[in-house]
């Protein structure tokens, strides 16, 4: 849905712009079901605790 902004419908603030009638919360969920699935175009990244390079090893 191109007719909504960014910010409009941003996750960290779509609460308070549905309580203030910026957006409806039916609006929102058609933006939701129209995003693209990006599931596929990640790469998984394995992280080691042990294994840190910011801070020396614990004794």
């Amino acid at each position: 849905m191109a007719t909504l902004g960014d910010k409009l419908v941003d996750k960290r603030i779509i609460e308070r712009n549905i309580a203030k009638g910026l957006i409806s919360k039916e609006q929102y969920e058609q933006h939701l079901a129209g995003l693209p699935d990006k599931e596929g175009d990640c790469e998984r990244v394995e992280i080691d605790p042990g294994e840190s390079t910011g801070s020396p090893p614990r004794e």
